[in-house]
């Protein structure tokens, strides 16, 4: 039994390795601790910060998109950053990411009862997430027009009219 239990473990091993291995793409960082939390998100590298992100934000905004709607029980990371997570780059924001009106023309985007509901889940339950596991602060018009929004990770259109 003990030959079982040593290749079961050996098995799930390997799996769980090539899993975070094709999430996280290249690791110029290996040994890179996701739990390591003296180090800032800003001031990761780039392998601590693809560790981070698999391992505490994928799950924790996972749960969060998958209580709003039930088909982002598939979310990975190309969810977010699209083709960016097969060549590496993971760059935000994504052109993959559905791209949100001008500001110009985003009240009338907002009449589409669907744009609404969306625009107030990301709002109310996603900006504020993501900024605190990000530590950046979270968009204020008024007070911080620089903080977490929309734009970290959908495009904008130009406006067409």
């Amino acid at each position: 039994m003990k030959r079982t239990s040593d290749t079961i473990t050996t098995c799930l091993s390997a799996c769980l390795g090539l899993f975070v291995a094709a999430c996280a793409g290249s690791d110029s960082d290996p040994g890179t601790d996701p739990d390591k939390e003296d180090v800032a998100y800003d001031e990761m590298s780039f392998g601590e910060r693809a560790a981070y992100m698999d391992a505490v934000v994928l799950p924790h905004m996972k749960e969060i998109f998958v209580a709003f709607d039930a088909k982002f029980e598939r979310m990975e990371c190309k969810t977010c950053h699209g083709s960016g997570a097969a060549n590496g780059t993971f760059a935000m924001p994504s052109a993959e990411v559905p791209p949100l009106p001008p500001p110009e023309e985003f009240e009338a985007y907002l009449e589409d009862p669907e744009h609404l509901r969306w625009t107030q889940f990301m709002a109310d339950q996603v900006w504020p997430e993501m900024a605190k596991l990000l530590e950046q602060p979270t968009y204020d018009p008024e007070t911080n027009p620089e903080g977490f929004s929309c734009s970290n990770c959908h495009t904008i259109k130009s406006g067409v009219n």
